[in-house]
């Protein structure tokens, strides 16, 4: 969609302005949700590795991580386990998931850190491989940042029939509805507000209040929708819409608060377009879901329509 095209080309821009023209790869990485770590990949060998976590020197010189010990921060996970699955080697569990953390202040002190090391001088044989590095590190976290999904956990499933599918439509309704008058005005103003970041930065206080009440709206979807009681046969596409109300909550948070963390923000804009083709989706899914159980669509109100 021409948009979303839009949103890819401020998002490269934001990049080139923070130097680090490999972050642009990870944008079509995210876009197919593929990984940025490939289980299997082979470690470093024990003359680079002395402690064996998976980390090898230069690397553990970039994090801060301490070289001689597999478990720097002390929880039980080696550093190089912790950086592959989005955790921060310096912060002891549970709450150190690299996503809490602000972008643009990790890429800037990997980044320097990075530099004073010696590996990111443009004269370094290891420059390339520093800078895939540190891309590395921030693609896992803005995947862990906006891919966030709510689990079969959260909901009360019920057993499916006309009676129970009916009322499932009925109380999910207004959610539905309101999610999507929330994400389409978000696509129509797209160009009000590229014009807003490109005037003024995030720190636009039009776009920030936009933003975060459309955060606080799309949390209310996410807290209200979960308590109601979803047929079986459901549940699959149930799960889908609540997690797309999490992830448009997650970018919509992330661009409120652009002004401290640019780079988030520059990223929750690519995220949007992938979420709202997902939300397109979503009507086919649940119309499979109850043709399935040979109940009529048409006798329910599906989430865009």
């Amino acid at each position: 969609m021409p948009t979303k095209i839009k949103v890819v080309l401020i998002l490269v821009a934001v990049v080139a302005v923070f130097s680090v023209y490999e972050l642009a790869k990870y944008v079509h990485i995210t876009a197919n949700k593929d990984q940025t770590f490939i289980q299997g990949t082979a470690l470093p060998s024990p003359d680079n590795d002395p402690d064996r976590d998976g980390l090898d020197n230069q690397q553990e010189i970039i994090w801060g991580a301490d070289p001689f010990n597999p478990d720097t921060d002390g929880d039980g996970y080696k550093d190089g386990e912790e950086v592959k699955s989005g955790h921060n080697p310096l912060v002891p569990g549970p709450d150190d998931l690299i996503s809490a953390d602000n972008l643009t202040l990790e890429l800037s002190n990997l980044a320097v850190a990075g530099l004073a090391e010696g590996s990111l001088q443009a004269d370094s044989p290891n420059y390339e491989k520093a800078l895939a590095d540190i891309t590395s590190a921030i693609g896992d976290s803005v995947k862990y940042s906006f891919n966030k999904e709510i689990s079969d956990s959260e909901i009360t499933v019920v057993d499916s029939n006309d009676q129970t599918i009916s009322e499932y439509f009925s109380t999910i309704a207004p959610y539905t509805q309101t999610f999507g008058r929330l994400i389409n005005d978000q696509l129509i103003n797209i160009p009000e507000h590229m014009n807003a970041i490109g005037k003024n930065g995030f720190g636009d206080p039009k776009l920030k209040s936009y933003f975060s009440n459309q955060a606080a709206q799309y949390q209310e979807i996410v807290q209200k929708g979960a308590r109601i009681k979803v047929p079986k046969s459901l549940s699959g596409a149930n799960l889908e819409f609540l997690s797309l109300a999490l992830q448009m909550h997650d970018v919509s948070e992330a661009i409120a608060r652009g002004e401290d963390d640019p780079l988030k923000a520059a990223f929750a804009l690519n995220a949007f377009g992938d979420i709202y083709d997902q939300y397109l989706e979503l009507f086919e899914k649940y119309e499979t879901a109850l043709i399935a159980e040979s109940f009529d669509p048409a006798k329910v109100s599906l989430p865009n329509q």
